[in-house]
């Protein structure tokens, strides 16, 4: 049972070729804390930094009238090449109280690698029970 009104919302990309988009729609509704790590696989082709955009958006409905948030667009810098288990790690920590309901990460990587976003929505208003309503397939708990 997870009591702690806490949800994870992931996004997943294979592959996002150097200056494509990858964007992950986040529904934060009744959740007042957001932690929001993008993570970029190793990559061999040499850049000055691992995304040209990396940022936060929002918007009172979903899929329109996303704007960015001011503050939450990070400058990349360089990231790992191969043999790391990470090309590089960006990290949005957003107080949800007064934000629009919708955040959305928005990302172009400076190569073509694979993109994973992951949303930890807590300090929730509710109190799921059982796996699927915290977002994960499965849940050990102590």
């Amino acid at each position: 049972m997870n009591s702690s009104g806490e949800k994870s919302v992931t996004k997943a990309a294979a592959s996002v070729a150097a200056s494509a988009t990858h964007s992950h729609e986040i529904d934060t509704l009744g959740f007042k804390y957001a932690t929001i790590d993008v993570v970029y696989s190793p990559f061999t082709a040499a850049t000055a930094a691992y995304a040209s955009v990396c940022k936060v958006q929002e918007s009172d409905a979903s899929g329109s009238g996303q704007a960015d948030v001011t503050g939450l667009a990070i400058t990349a810098g360089a990231g790992a090449t191969t043999g790391a288990s990470v090309g590089a790690v960006a990290r949005f920590n957003v107080d949800l109280r007064g934000r629009k309901r919708y955040l959305t990460v928005v990302t172009s990587p400076g190569n073509t690698v694979a993109v994973t976003s992951n949303a930890r929505l807590c300090k929730g208003d509710f109190h799921a029970v059982a796996a699927t309503e915290t977002g994960v397939d499965n849940v050990a708990s102590l």
